[in-house]
């Protein structure tokens, strides 16, 4: 996975010496109540730790699940993701091929700062020009303003909505760079 800088951050892989931050942020619900299907609160070091297994494990050119740190401090601040949506998401929600998703989530401390939207930029910028052809999506949660926002600010373009991807219907964004294909949403 390739480690990408941006003005305040570095976004690197997950290393297993993460482990209490990674437990911190993802045993908060305030930073977990929008994340996709499946997502619940961790409990222990163990869960923690081999979820930063299963994140490391995503590879491929343009691809990955990084861990975002301040480049000042070195001091984590949050999770963002681009990587091949699961089949089974890419059928819920009614795409006719296999697109990328982009997603992330933030520590409380760090929210309210552009650093999801500085992450995000820099990973939509690695994905296209190594996938170009393989359109990027984000998935969020109506209720989710301050990631709408985000959107808005990386210039992603509302494609539509679906009811499946999780229990409540989503907006579905896509990055205006990807070359589209025509694809359809339930």
């Amino acid at each position: 996975m390739k480690e990408l800088h941006t003005h305040r951050l570095i976004l690197r892989a997950w290393e297993p010496s993460d482990v209490s931050f990674l437990l911190d942020l993802e045993s908060r619900t305030e930073t977990m109540r929008y994340l996709g299907p499946g997502a619940t609160l961790m409990t222990t070091m163990e869960e923690a730790l081999a979820s930063i297994g299963r994140r490391r494990a995503v590879r491929g050119v343009g691809h990955g699940i990084w861990a975002v740190a301040r480049r000042d401090t070195g001091r984590l601040v949050g999770n963002l993701l681009c990587k091949p949506m699961s089949e089974e998401m890419r059928r819920a929600i009614g795409f006719e091929q296999r697109p990328s998703e982009i997603g992330w989530h933030l520590h409380p401390v760090a929210q309210g700062q552009g650093c999801a939207t500085e992450a995000a930029r820099a990973v939509l910028g690695y994905a296209n020009q190594a996938n170009a052809d393989q359109p990027v999506f984000a998935i969020v949660d109506p209720r989710n303003e301050a990631s709408q926002k985000i959107c808005d600010r990386l210039g992603l373009q509302r494609f539509g909505r679906t009811r499946g991807y999780a229990s409540a219907e989503h907006l579905v964004y896509v990055a205006p760079s990807a070359r589209r294909q025509p694809m359809g949403l339930r």
